[in-house]
Formats: structure tokens, C-alpha cells, sequence
């Protein structure tokens, strides 16, 4: 089959359906981990695929994977069922890379769909920092779990927050040529306002990416980011974005799963607190270094 190559490197077909889908749920394909690249984003597919055929929308995927995510929160009640609990996480990912998929397979894309998609993943993960914690005093802990849970979830959000920001940003200048635009002001009612709280919190972490986001805008041609800066901004941030991936889910499912098979689940919170955040540290300074390198080059 002819194929064609985009300006940014992607190769799209010129015609057929089930590649076409392909490429776009690979539309971030450089920026992703391993695991998503070839686990979570073909399971997604497959997923996806089958939701179509059943005439799912998005936003019901993106439901049924809430209700899998919570369900594998919930079971690490008891560190018996953390391996079940485990496997349903996994699970929960695959269905939120599906919805995704599904949404762009079908031209869905919405912003109400990445402000669920959004609250799915808050809601996983705050089933399982409540389930952890009620487990740990049910089995003799005492009241500072509570306040080590709600440390380590206000720093877990603080970490999705950056890792879902500069995935976005990186995607929308390099991969689709555009200025970072706020979704949430075309989304009405309380999810609107919800979702622009959300991005005013990350706002606050940005630094000096918001300046970097403001040179992209006065240099952008009929509203498309300059090449010059498109591929100024791969150069600076590529790096730096597959850095950020170490502070997405797929890290805290996994330490679930290593912490579930030692029995040791009472060691969550403290790698959210300590490592984690650490890791937050470094690269929250090595972003900027990339901002500076940036600006400098205007």
C-alpha cells in the first residue's frame, strides 16, 4: 500500500481504514515507554477495535475502565488479592489507552473525553491510596498512614499533572503543529471549571515554559507553530518528556506489583514520598534548563 510521509516524520497512508487508525493511536509513538509502545497501546487497539464493532463511544470505554481501575484499588484492601489488584490496573491502563484510540478512530475527540479520561485515572488512584491505607490500620497501623496517604496522593497528582502537561504540549507543537490551546474554556458547566482548575494548577509548576509557549505563539504562521521552532522545541524537550514519563501511572501500578508479591504494600506512600518526589525535583530543574536553553535561542 502507497504510503506518504507527514512533515514531522510520521507515515500515514493514503488509504485504508485499519492503518490509518493505527497511525493514529501511534501518533506519540516517540515520546512513549516501551510498555505503551508495545503492551498497553496494541492491547488499546485491540480494545478499541472491539468497542467499535459494539458501537461503544469513548466516553463508555473511558467508563468501564473507571469501574476496573476502582475495582483494583479496592482489593488492595487485603494484600492477599494485590496480584488480582494488580492485574486489574493493568487492565484499567489498557482501557484508558483505548478510549483514546477508540476516540480518534472515530473522530470523538472532545475535551469533555480528556477531562473524564483524566478523572478516571484521580479516581484509580484515589481507590487505591484509600484501600492501601484502610488496609494498613485494619491491620494494627495507627493515624499517621492518614496523613502519609494524603501526602502521597496531593504529590501524585502533582506528578500527573507535569507528566500529562508536557505529553500534551510536546505532542501539540512537534507531532501536530500547533499552539498548546486551553481545552477547557470550550467545556461548560462544572466539568469546565473542574478541568480549568486542573490546568491552573499545573500553570503554577510550568516555570518558564509559559514563556516558552508565548514565543511559539508570536512567531506561530496562520496559527501553526514555525517550523523553526517546531524543531527547536524537539531538540530542547524531546528528552525532557520521555523523562516525565517516569512519573506516569504506569510507575505507580508497578510498584503496586512489586510491592503486592513482597507482601509489602505499607512501602507505597514512602516511594511516592521520597523517590518519587525526588525524581520530581530533578527533573522539574532539568526542565528548565531545557526552557533557558530555548529562550535563549529566540
Amino acid at each position: 500500500m502507497a504510503k506518504r510521509s507527514t512533515s514531522n516524520g510520521l507515515v500515514r497512508p493514503r488509504n485504508g481504514n485499519s492503518i490509518l487508525a493505527h497511525n493514529l493511536a501511534f501518533k506519540s509513538a516517540e515520546i512513549e515507554e516501551l510498555a505503551d509502545v508495545y503492551f498497553f497501546r496494541p492491547a488499546g487497539m485491540v480494545i478499541a477495535s472491539a468497542a467499535r464493532a459494539l458501537g461503544l463511544t469513548p466516553i463508555g470505554v473511558t467508563v468501564l475502565g473507571t469501574l476496573i481501575g476502582i475495582a483494583g484499588g479496592i482489593l488492595l484492601y487485603d494484600e492477599r488479592l494485590g496480584l488480582i489488584a494488580f492485574a486489574l490496573l493493568i487492565g484499567h491502563s489498557i482501557f484508558d489507552s483505548a478510549d483514546g484510540q477508540l476516540a480518534r478512530m472515530t473522530g470523538r475527540v472532545t475535551a469533555l473525553g480528556r477531562a473524564l479520561d483524566g478523572l478516571s485515572g484521580y479516581a484509580t488512584h484515589i481507590a487505591i491510596y484509600i484501600a492501601i491505607a484502610a488496609g494498613l490500620i485494619h491491620r494494627g497501623g495507627h493515624w499517621p498512614i492518614i496523613v502519609l496517604m494524603a501526602l502521597a496522593g496531593i504529590s501524585s497528582a502533582l506528578h500527573a499533572g507535569m507528566y500529562d502537561y508536557y505529553r500534551n504540549t510536546y505532542i501539540a507543537v512537534v507531532v501536530e503543529g500547533r499552539i498548546p490551546s486551553d481545552t477547557a474554556g470550550r467545556m461548560p458547566g462544572r466539568f469546565g471549571r473542574l478541568f480549568r482548575g486542573y490546568l491552573v494548577v499545573q500553570r503554577q509548576l510550568l516555570g518558564l515554559h509559559g514563556k516558552v509557549e508565548a514565543v511559539l505563539a508570536q512567531n506561530a504562521v496562520e496559527g501553526r507553530v514555525a517550523e523553526d521552532d517546531r524543531r527547536r522545541y524537539r531538540e530542547c524537550f524531546y528528552s525532557r518528556v520521555r523523562g516525565w514519563n517516569l512519573l506516569g501511572d504506569n510507575t505507580r501500578f508497578y510498584a503496586v506489583g512489586i510491592f503486592a508479591c513482597l507482601h509489602r504494600l505499607d512501602l507505597f506512600f514512602p516511594f511516592i514520598l521520597i523517590p518519587m518526589n525526588l525524581a520530581f525535583l530533578v527533573l522539574w530543574f532539568w526542565q528548565r534548563q531545557a526552557d533557558q536553553r530555548f529562550l535563549a535561542g529566540r
